[in-house]
Parts: structure tokens; C-alpha cells; sequence
């Protein structure tokens, strides 16, 4: 039987760090490869000619530098080569953002869009783009209009791209499948950091952004008369100048650990934890929340349409953006340990019986047969 052939635009590297990069990864090295061939196009600025991924061809292509432009151009010259050199039976664009390569793609190609979100949804007062978020909005027109078919991870999202556009968005949400966790090495990390396992509250972020919101647990650390520490894992890098300020507000309970790319470490960290926190201002669906409620680490989260989509009775939620009743929750959290880790129970059974990545794969590839 002859493999179809599909190919992916919408991130700039493998192996991935976190966020859409993860979820196309996970799509493409999951496949049945006696039945499909992956491709990924990526940036030649953020991936060396020397990196492989088993099972899936990685074509590099040039780009710019720049917060605004390297992903726009990176996008439109992977187009650009599948539409001229390109030979496959299905593309898959990943990112609502992506999508105004939609004309160019659909001249050769069956379309698969997958929204990770909404630009234009984000809050004003976290908007790191300005009037890019029009950029955004200006996206799903294409998404909605030119895709042969359209899926979103998020279902609140989903829903509001049917009521306002009037056409089929398939709810398709990321699996979680946790790695060997590597416990001893995550000892050996906190104890670089003077911490202890199951005495520390843990934030975590792919890139430490500020609609993360990691100064919320911080300013709300300020009122809390606890000696419970803190540990921030993240990539600073994308941010500097919020970096500055999450240093300006930290006090002698916080440590930075930096990013942690293994995830078996990573996922240690996380189950070692007393607490999750999880007080990001937009999300299309989170997986470091699922993960963590596979972890049954206790979690407190904001109370977003879309992380109660996922948890919606599993996890103690605040107000987002509300550092006082963050605050709140958190000591109520601190002081009622086996509340928490009996909501933690029941946000794992919640992930274990819906969001398991073999039945994701299992869809995606039934969308594919019924394009190619």
C-alpha cells in the first residue's frame, strides 16, 4: 500500500521545546509509518542541518530574525516549497496564525487547520503583539473558509469559531502520554537548589511570558506567611525585561531553576511538588496542566473557560488575573493537604479516561484518510 504523504507547517523546531512544536512532534513520530510519511518544515535559524528525528523528514527552510517576523516568514517559505517542490497528499497547518498561508497551500492541496488558539482572544492588557492581534483575527477567515477540514484542540474555541463563522469545527484536544520519570536526578536538582521533595510549590512555562503569569504567584507570595518554597522552571530568554521583574519580586523563598528540556526530569519535579500553579491569563488548552493532573500533582489554576473545559469540578480554581483571592487559594491550598490531593486524584482519573494520545493519533489519521 502506498504511504500517503503529509506534511506539517506551523512551528519552527524539532525536537520541541513545549507548546504547538510539542504537538506536532508527538503527531508525527506517532504515526502508523507503514501508512503515512510526516514532514515538518521548520526554521533553518532555530534547527542545524545535524538534527533528525526518527521516522520524520525535517526540511529546514530560511528565515529572519525578529519577535514579529521570524515566525511569519518561516511559515510562508514552507509554503512557498510545498506549493513548488513539495509532493504530498495532505498538509496539516498547525496555529490559527499560520493560516494566511491558506491561498497559497490550497492552489496544490487538501487542507487540514488545527487552531491552538485564539490571537485575537488574548486579554489586551497580556497582548505582546499590539495591533497584530488584527493579524490574527484576520486569520480565521482563511482558517474557517479555505480549509478542507478544521479542528481546535480547545473547545470553547470551537464553539465560537461554529456560532461566528457558521461552519463544522471537529474538537480534537492534545493527549497526554507522561515519560520514565527520572526521580533521582530530580533529587539531585532540588537539592542543587535547597530544596526537599513534597515541600515546594512548582510554576511552570515553556517560555516564561507574562500571560503566563507567573508575577501573579509571586506578588501574591508577598501576603502569605508561609515558609513553603517556590521553584520557577522556564525559559527567560523570550522575555528579559519580565525576567527583571519576576527577579524584583522574588524574595528568599523563590528559585529559578531554568528551563528543563528533559521531560522525565521535568515531570519529577512536577509529581514532587505540594503544589501546581497555574495562573496563565489565555490558553487554548494547556497541556502542562494535564500533565499535571496525570502527575496527581494538586493544582491551582485560573479559572478560564478553558482550563475548566478540561478539569471542571478537579482543580482549585481562582480568579484569573485576581491576585487576592490567588493568594486565598493558596493558603487554603498549603493548609488543607488532603482536600487537595483528593482533587489531584480525581484530575488523573479525569486524564487517564479522556485525553490519551493514542485515541488523538487514531483521529488524526482518520482525517487524513478521508482527505488523501
Amino acid at each position: 500500500m502506498k504511504k500517503k504523504k503529509v506534511a506539517f507547517i506551523g512551528i519552527k523546531a524539532l525536537p520541541a521545546k513545549a507548546g504547538v512544536d510539542a504537538v506536532v512532534q508527538k503527531i508525527a513520530t506517532s504515526f502508523d509509518h507503514t501508512r503515512f510519511e510526516p514532514t515538518v518544515y521548520v526554521s533553518s535559524r532555530e534547527v542545524s542541518k545535524d538534527i533528525a528525528v526518527p521516522g520524520v523528514r525535517i526540511i529546514r527552510v530560511p528565515s529572519v530574525p525578529g519577535k514579529f517576523t521570524h515566525a511569519t516568514v518561516t511559515f510562508l517559505m514552507a509554503a512557498l516549497h510545498a506549493l513548488f517542490f513539495g509532493n504530498y497528499d495532505v498538509v496539516n497547518v498547525h496555529s490559527m496564525e499560520t493560516s494566511f498561508v491558506l491561498p497559497l497551500l490550497r492552489l496544490r492541496y487538501k487542507v487540514v487547520a488545527t487552531a491552538h488558539g485564539l490571537g485575537s482572544m488574548i486579554p489586551e492588557e497580556h497582548n505582546p503583539w499590539g495591533k497584530g492581534k488584527l493579524f490574527f483575527k484576520a486569520c480565521e477567515y482563511p482558517f474557517m473558509h479555505l480549509a478542507n477540514i478544521r479542528t481546535s484542540v480547545s473547545l470553547p474555541d470551537k464553539v465560537f469559531l461554529e456560532e461566528h463563522y457558521g461552519r463544522e469545527v471537529k474538537y480534537l484536544p492534545i493527549g497526554i502520554q507522561l515519560p520514565d520519570l527520572k526521580l533521582e536526578e530530580a533529587r539531585a536538582f532540588l537539592a542543587q537548589h535547597g530544596l526537599e521533595p513534597g515541600n515546594y510549590m512548582v510554576f511552570t512555562a515553556g517560555r516564561n511570558i507574562r500571560r503566563k503569569g507567573c508575577h501573579f504567584v509571586l506578588q501574591a507570595m508577598r501576603d502569605i506567611d508561609d515558609p513553603t518554597p517556590l521553584l520557577i522552571l522556564g525559559d527567560s530568554a523570550f522575555d528579559p525585561e519580565y525576567h527583571q521583574e519576576l527577579l524584583s519580586l522574588a524574595d528568599e523563598r523563590t528559585h529559578f531553576g531554568g528551563f528543563v528540556s528533559d521531560k522525565g526530569l521535568l515531570f519529577a519535579l512536577i509529581q514532587m511538588a505540594t503544589l501546581f500553579l497555574f495562573p496563565t491569563t489565555y490558553e487554548a488548552m494547556a497541556a502542562t496542566l494535564l500533565e499535571a493532573a496525570a502527575l496527581k500533582t494538586p493544582l491551582i489554576a485560573s479559572d478560564l473557560p478553558e482550563n475548566r473545559a478540561v478539569l471542571p469540578d478537579e482543580a482549585l480554581f481562582f480568579r484569573s488575573s485576581d491576585v487576592a483571592d490567588l493568594r486565598d487559594k493558596m493558603i487554603w491550598a498549603l493548609a488543607h493537604p488532603r482536600e487537595m490531593h483528593q482533587l489531584a486524584g480525581r484530575a488523573e482519573a479525569v486524564v487517564r479516561d479522556s485525553y490519551q494520545w493514542s485515541e488523538v493519533i487514531d483521529q488524526y489519521e482518520t482525517l487524513y484518510e478521508a482527505l488523501a
